[in-house]
């Protein structure tokens, strides 16, 4: 008899093991929003143009994507408000490539159209209905062109081959057909945080928002009929900008006197709410 209990025990225990093991290995594709999810950060690199006293206002992240291989990630500066766009590889962090001076604005968000093989900039401020299109390769400008929406942010999903805009002075989204032309729009939560960039897959939307004193850092969590489903929280307390994922892989970039590079790891989330 106690051997039998000892083995029922043996065997609840790994079954609880397992079960354990399986909610701590949270993914972007497995991901369940009915239980708190936090996203924990391990530095991939660090990007700044002090390094130079020519392009030392440079220092001002913003917008960042990825073509599944490199991160392009965006440095402002506010001095001539202009941008800096910097190639870099995720397999180790190191910058491939760096251009100053691209007339971009603030440079608020930026994708990537595996279709096109462009890069996709929103502009934001001063000219919140622009857009630039830019060569991955040289990242120089191919084109810009003015749409009917004011814009913060922008998204790509390959699978239903359309954007995602956030719409400026406020938290609600457009989504946008492969030619820009709008095609729904929704209504999304007033959080009282400050609005960012933009990500998403076939099943989701994601929009990085902050407090304005960093305290607060969170990925509301939108599917694409509009519906609110949850946040993510985000541990650290730079200002979160934008994000982007490679498969199961998540990444976010921060603002803090430069650029910040993070890989993401979601968990179960066990502080109250």
């Amino acid at each position: 008899m106690l051997r039998r209990f000892a083995s029922i025990i043996l065997v609840l225990s790994l079954i609880l093991c397992a079960a354990s093991a399986l909610a701590d290995n949270i993914t972007l594709s497995n991901m369940d929003l009915s239980t708190p999810i936090k996203a924990t950060l391990r530095r991939i690199t660090q990007i700044s143009g002090e390094d130079t006293r020519e392009h030392r206002h440079y220092r001002v992240q913003q917008g960042s994507c990825t073509d599944g291989t490199y991160a392009y990630m965006i440095l402002e500066s506010q001095t001539d408000y202009k941008g800096s766009l910097w190639k870099v590889d995720l397999a180790d962090g190191h910058v491939v490539n760096c251009v100053y001076g691209l007339p971009i604005g603030h440079g608020n968000d930026m994708t990537y159209n595996p279709k096109t093989g462009m890069l996709i900039v929103v502009h934001n401020k001063p000219d919140y209905d622009t857009i630039s299109m830019i060569d991955p390769e040289t990242l120089e400008i191919v084109e810009t062109r003015k749409l009917t929406e004011n814009m913060f942010c922008i998204t790509y999903n390959e699978e239903r081959d359309q954007y995602v805009v956030g719409i400026s002075g406020g938290y609600n989204f457009s989504i946008l057909d492969a030619d820009f032309n709008v095609v729904a729009f929704k209504v999304a939560r007033n959080t009282g945080l400050v609005t960012q960039g933009a990500d998403c897959d076939s099943r989701y939307i994601y929009f990085p928002q902050c407090s304005k004193d960093n305290s607060v850092n969170r990925i509301q969590v939108y599917d694409w009929d509009g519906n609110y489903i949850d946040y993510i929280r985000v541990s650290g307390y730079q200002e979160i900008e934008s994000m982007f994922h490679v498969d199961d892989d998540l990444y976010i970039c921060f603002n803090a006197q430069g650029g910040y590079l993070y890989k993401a790891k979601l968990e179960p989330d066990t502080l109250a709410r």
